[in-house]
């Protein structure tokens, strides 16, 4: 019983109880999606008075429909909520709810709602104990401790149930704001009503962590009332790129299905059976599909960032540096492309390709700071340019930014005094040496 307790509880408060640190393992990077998200959240986050780069979009690859706030300034959003939204209204709705969610403060309330209820179950559950040491009858413990963790349960919903209803509010005035309409909060909202209850529903995740109600409902559909004829965007002008990001996210996950749901001779059928085929390691069908999107669209970079990952990955590297340096021209303030375009650079092993890698992943590196791997490839590319000092320094800051502070202390005590004063390299190594100086610090008072 208390495990049965126990399991609900956790899967009921998944939204509420992932606070303290996120969880970014299954995340993806894709720049088209990351893109495309950027531009239905920042205007709410404008609306919300938050900064638009203080907050982080993490998706996760999984089938569940779930989004959730973690960690501070976090928006979770699984690949399963993506796929369950018929436009960008609906992602764009979601989004707004869960920065209602940021401004309310609710992840620091429900903590405390959470030490509070536990605490009295804790009191519940003792005094059951109690009861069934002193009458020599378990059944009267039981009762007792059945009865403090109903009470638990009914608090924590409670709780939840003002914050998403509070969020609910908040989502809606950024919305407004915005001058996006709340269509997509009743269109979706109703969706997950409609599958409320249901043990095997896609939404059955999405629905007890976010409790749903015909109230709910109701106030969205009020809400979209008042405002529809206030002249909000329907976000339409994102609708092609938005069934373009669902089906590279389908394609990604189900290539043996994405035939027959994206048979037709659209671009974002050719998009998707492109991937599927990326996905079978299916060289010939990908060269095919992806010549016809190249000839719809020759500038599109995210197009030519696929064909030359693709290529890149099978092994193909001079076709692909053509395809990932028009991507990088075409999309310089991406700093995932760059990072390829360097990568397929590096491989190439010409000493003139080496070094514009460098220029190029120093680029990205201003772009999007604390990328480990982009450190490691820095390490990688001065290695082969003979700058083993330097290759050892970027090696460095990669240990620190992947937590492996044995490495990072042997290797800054390699560098002492190896860079001349006042050079960047000494500049970053004094910086590596006093993050680590605090770092052995922390450890020793542990």
């Amino acid at each position: 019983m208390k495990k049965r307790f126990l399991l609900k509880f956790l899967v009921i408060f998944l939204f509420c109880f992932i606070v303290s640190t996120p969880v970014y393992a299954g995340s993806i990077r894709d720049t088209e999606i990351e893109n495309l998200l950027k531009a239905y959240s920042f205007p709410i986050f404008k609306a919300a008075g938050l900064d638009p780069y203080g907050v982080n979009i993490v998706i996760i690859d999984s089938p569940t429909v779930n989004a959730f706030v973690a960690g501070g300034n976090n928006i979770f959003l699984y690949t399963g909520l993506i796929l369950e939204t018929e436009n960008p209204m609906e992602l764009a709705a979601v989004i707004a709810h869960e920065t209602g969610h940021i401004t309310g403060g609710h992840l620091i309330r429900t903590q405390n709602n959470i030490k509070e209820a536990q605490m009295q179950s804790i009191v519940g559950l003792i005094l059951g104990g109690v009861v069934a040491a002193g009458s020599g009858q378990a059944s009267g413990g039981v009762a007792t401790s059945q009865a403090a963790q109903s009470i638990l349960e009914r608090q924590l919903l409670s709780y939840s149930r003002i914050h998403e209803n509070a969020a609910d509010q908040a989502g809606f005035s950024f919305l407004e704001k915005a001058g996006i309409s709340l269509k997509g909060s009743v269109s979706f909202l109703e969706k997950l009503r409609s599958q409320e209850g249901r043990s095997n529903s896609v939404s059955n995740e999405y629905t007890r962590t976010h409790p749903l109600t015909k109230d709910r409902v109701s106030a969205a559909e009020q809400k979209y009332q008042k405002s529809k004829d206030e002249g909000l965007s329907d976000l339409s002008q994102y609708a092609e790129a938005h069934e373009r990001m669902k089906a590279k996210i389908f394609a990604y996950n189900y290539p043996d299905q994405t035939q027959f749901l994206y048979s037709g001779n659209r671009i974002v059928d050719h998009y998707a059976r492109a991937m599927a085929a990326y996905r079978k390691n299916n060289l010939k069908n990908f060269r095919n599909e992806m010549a016809f999107l190249l000839e719809a669209e020759p500038d599109n970079p995210y197009f030519l960032e696929l064909k030359g990952q693709v290529l890149f990955e099978n092994g193909k590297v001079d076709e692909a540096l053509p395809a990932l340096e028009k991507a990088a021209m075409l999309e310089s303030n991406a700093p995932l492309i760059l990072t390829l375009y360097a990568h397929a650079l590096i491989i190439s092993s010409e000493p003139s390709n080496i070094e514009h890698a460098v220029t190029i992943l120093k680029k990205a590196s201003k772009q999007e700071a604390g990328n480990s791997f982009r450190n490691r490839l820095l390490s990688m590319a001065y290695g082969s340019l003979g700058k083993e000092e330097v290759a050892k320094l970027y090696q460095a800051e990669e240990a620190l930014l992947s937590r492996d502070y044995e490495l990072l202390d042997r290797l800054l005590k390699q560098l002492n005094g190896v860079f001349e004063t006042g050079t960047l390299e000494w500049i970053k190594y004094q910086d590596l040496t006093q993050i680590n100086d605090r770092i052995k610090v922390k450890r020793d008072a542990l």
